[in-house]
Parts: structure tokens; sequence; C-alpha cells
């Protein structure tokens, strides 16, 4: 395990769609990104901003995640983090920079999902001033998974992401900045990614945003609500591959370098999820809480 709290967020994520060019239309028209960069058949395309890092890769194939990127800007704290992960036994894979993702290192985690851990990106684009409407940037994703346990094994004791908080045994929510949660995980056997999330500006934002979403066509399929843990606001409507949308903002933050946390234990109840109210079959809590016992390691 890492010796102390390193500092990073995330940088982009990887998708396997149906149809990569006919996806990326979606993602320029509805949530505003540019063009990055194209394959020559157009299987591959790489979606961002109008300057810096670019935020998505999209990949003609079997809907799904393909790999997401976490990026750690102190070269020291990267260092740190990636030898905690060979000293662990990991496989640790070194990518050389190309086309504009900078040169990194890759892991599975323990179900499989591809992770690639890499320096400081350019992010200028992330806030500056465009035409049209679009988010400021990536800000988390959320795993589906049936093996939490060893998931948390490897993202806190291996890596050593810090929990934030825990719904019984249905939901973590794991930080590795000041936000709340970078990463998330909820039981669940429906794949390997649940949602992701992109910031945007603040509430009276989510106006404009429904609006927009309504003259494209795309219902919204929860919100606008109210998470608990992380206190963030938040609106969600799906892909044309279904896969989750977030919309979130005003994320509780934490000052790891001030305060000592102890991770909050919320009841497995709908109103923890959405404290406004009313919450979706497929977000409903159905695991009761776990001993306190079971909380010891984290």
């Amino acid at each position: 395990m890492t010796n102390s709290a390193w500092r990073g967020q995330l940088s982009h994520i990887g998708l396997r769609v149906a149809d990569a060019p006919q996806s990326a239309s979606f993602y320029m028209d509805v949530l505003g990104l540019s063009m990055r960069g194209a394959s020559a058949d157009g299987n591959h395309v790489r979606l961002g901003w109008p300057s810096g890092q670019h935020a998505l890769d999209l990949f003609t194939g079997v809907r799904g995640l393909d790999h997401f990127s976490l990026e750690i800007a102190d070269p020291r704290e990267l260092e740190a983090v990636v030898t905690a992960l060979v000293d662990a036994g990991e496989d640790v894979e070194h990518l050389v920079a190309d086309a504009g993702q900078p040169e990194s290192h890759a892991v599975r985690d323990p179900e499989g999902r591809l992770l690639e851990l890499h320096g400081r990106v350019d992010r200028s684009g992330e806030r500056s001033s465009t035409m049209g409407r679009r988010p400021v940037r990536l800000q988390h994703i959320t795993f589906a998974t049936t093996r939490m346990d060893d998931l948390l094994d490897f993202y806190v004791g291996v890596m050593g992401l810090r929990v934030s908080d825990r719904m019984g045994s249905v939901f973590t929510w794991l930080r590795c900045g000041a936000e709340h949660h970078t990463i998330a995980m909820v039981q669940s056997d429906a794949g390997t990614l649940d949602h992701f999330s992109f910031d945007v500006g603040g509430w009276e934002d989510f106006k404009a945003w429904g609006d927009h979403l309504s003259r494209h066509g795309v219902p919204l399929t929860w919100g606008p609500g109210r998470h608990g843990p992380g206190n963030n606001l938040f609106v969600m409507f799906d892909d044309l591959d279904q896969n989750r949308i977030e919309l979130s903002s005003e994320m509780e933050n934490y000052f790891d370098d001030l305060a000592e946390y102890q991770p909050r234990q919320w009841r497995p109840e709908a109103r923890t999820v959405n404290l406004w109210g009313p919450t979706p079959d497929w977000r409903a809590p159905r695991q009761s809480v776990p001993a306190a016992s079971d909380f010891g390691r984290i």
C-alpha cells in the first residue's frame, strides 16, 4: 500500500459502442464535445475539449467499458502508486505516449477493468469559454461489481485510495483527491460499468441542461436530485448504447492534508441515494447493512 495520500483525478474513459462514429455524433451534438481524432476506418474516435486532453475514447465493438484513466500529476506520487502495484505482484505494463495520450502505466483490477495511470495532462480546455453547451470536465466513474471486497483490497489496500462513504454492502465511494469520490462501486451483476459523470457549473445550469436535452429528444432517467453521500446535485440520462451518463455539481470536498476523516456508514435506503426522492427500481438498495466488523479494515 502507498505510504501517504496521493492526489489524482479522472482523465478519460474508453467505451466500446455499437457504432463509434454514430456515438461520437451523439456526444458532440448533445454534450458539446469536440472531435480530437479518429482512426482511418472510423472504428476509434477520440473526443474532448477544444484544447487539452481528450475525455472519451469510443471503439466500435461489444458494448462495455474498455478502460479508464487517472491523472496523478505529481511524478513522485505516480511513481509511488506504480511501485505499490508492482510490489503487490500486479502486472503493470508501460505504454508509450500516443496521439495526445501521455506515456502511462496500465494495470487490470480484480474484475479485469483496464486502468491507465499517467502524469500531468493539459487541462486548459476544460473550463475555457466555448460556443454552445458542454460540461466542464469528467468527474467520476462508478463500477457495477459482484466482488466489492476484492475491489476494495485493490483500490484501497494496494493503490491507496480513501473510503469516503459506504452504504451497507451495496455502495462504496472512494476518493483520490479533494472531491468526495472519483471512483464508486455498486453491488450489481449488470456488467462492469454502472455510470460515469461529467461536472457542470451549478444548480442554475441544470435548468438549462434539462431544456437542452429535451430539445435533442434525450429524456432524463433520474433526477434532478441530490445524493446523500457526496451531497452533489445530479441528473442522469442514457447515450445511444444505454450507458448511463450523470451530470453532477457541487460535490462535497475533503481536505486530507488538514483533517482526519472516518468513512461514514449510510443506511441502505432509497433516500440515501436521493435525498429528494424518488429512486428508480434499478438504483433502489436491495441489501442489508453488514455487521460492524465488516468495516474494520477500511
